[in-house]
């Protein structure tokens, strides 16, 4: 086994788990892939002199040493930047960034790092994703950078950009699942007690977030009757007659509110009630399928590989409960399949009513006074 050498690259100050996330999955796939040998080195360096990395949240780390030390020839870099870095304009660093940029095998970024890979030029006619708070900034200053705010986690070529927080994890993974396969970054996951291993694909915002971004009375109750009734055919004429508007302008005011469309919103309430049938009952695929309001396993197949990049029968092995049993029949108000419907709807109504937090951002100059 060829120990490969990850360089993470830190613009502090970062959110910590942007950084402790991707660490602890190569340092536990040191402890369970190497078999007395340790298949990762992972240096963390940083643009501060005195190595000092300062969190959000108020934890301070040192890194190995200052990222102008690095000698040799990583394997992968990953760069992790807080939302300060997205503008910095550190010729040096840049500069950096570019002469290192053909060595790794792997050159990625989580979250803002992205900004910095673009600043620098590396993602000129590329795909790319950063946190979906800063997509829309991000299109703006790199027009030749094609974004796309809904993946956690896109490739183009040798490139990884992720969306950040969680995200870095998920793509931690996915170079895992690179280097010694699908299996071995399962067994990460387990162990890190992950619900989900997602892929690049998913979308960032679940739909439980996605109501919070809900500002109207009318909109969340709607969105809580359309979780109670995923099994009947759910029209935009139909949901648009129930939230008392015109079929144009319900379409408008649901963008605006929720950032996304009916349909899409709804496919993901119908995927998200399927994954909990598919955990919590034996029922077969054809009865999840109709249950959560899709036409077809088959159509609710192509649903799970977009969404999740699985199959639902493969979801259902990897993540069923033990205690998952086909019970007796029951009464449609009262069965497993209702009950599963009805979480859905619970999680809707409490995000509904939960407070909205903002993600705090940096004071102006906070990325100069630490040494940027």
């Amino acid at each position: 086994m060829t120990r490969k050498r990850i360089v993470l690259l830190v613009v502090p100050p970062v959110d910590e788990l942007d950084l402790v996330g991707p660490v602890e999955v190569f340092g536990t796939a040191n402890r369970l892939l190497g078999g007395g040998r340790t298949p990762y080195a992972v240096e963390v360096v940083t643009t501060a002199r005195d190595r000092r990395i300062d969190g959000e949240c108020g934890l301070s780390l040192l890194a190995h040493r200052h990222y102008q030390d690095v000698d040799g020839r990583p394997d992968s870099v990953l760069v992790i930047c807080g939302v300060g870095a997205r503008t910095l304009r550190d010729r040096a660093l840049l500069g950096w960034l570019r002469g290192i940029a053909a060595t790794p095998r792997r050159l990625g970024s989580v979250c803002v790092g992205g900004f910095l890979l673009a600043e620098a030029g590396l993602l000129d006619g590329r795909r790319a994703t950063v946190h979906w708070r800063y997509a829309r900034e991000f299109a703006e200053r790199y027009p030749r950078v094609a974004v796309d705010p809904r993946p956690t986690w896109v490739k183009d070529g040798t490139f990884y950009t992720s969306a950040g927080i969680s995200a870095g994890i998920d793509l931690a993974l996915a170079w895992v699942e690179e280097d010694f396969g699908a299996a071995a970054a399962l067994k990460v996951a387990r162990e890190l007690v992950l619900f989900l291993r997602r892929p690049g694909g998913q979308d960032q915002v679940s739909v439980s977030l996605a109501t919070q971004a809900s500002h109207t009375r009318s909109m969340h109750e709607l969105q809580v009757w359309m979780a109670d009734h995923l099994d009947q055919p759910l029209s935009v004429d139909l949901l648009a007659e129930r939230a008392a508007m015109s079929a144009r302008n319900f379409a408008r005011v649901f963008g605006q509110e929720l950032g996304t469309t009916p349909g899409r919103y709804l496919l993901q309430l119908r995927v998200e009630a399927a994954r909990r049938l598919l955990e919590q009952t034996d029922k077969s695929l054809p009865h999840v399928a109709s249950a959560s309001g899709f036409r077809s396993v088959d159509v609710m197949r192509r649903a799970f590989l977009r969404a999740l990049g699985t199959t639902p029968l493969r979801y259902r092995r990897h993540f069923r409960t033990p205690a998952a049993r086909s019970p007796m029949p029951a009464a449609p108000h009262r069965g497993p399949l209702a009950a599963a419907r009805r979480d859905i709807a619970r999680a809707v109504r409490v995000a509904a009513t939960s407070p909205r937090r903002r993600r705090r951002e940096p004071r102006a100059g906070a990325a100069t006074a630490r040494g940027r």
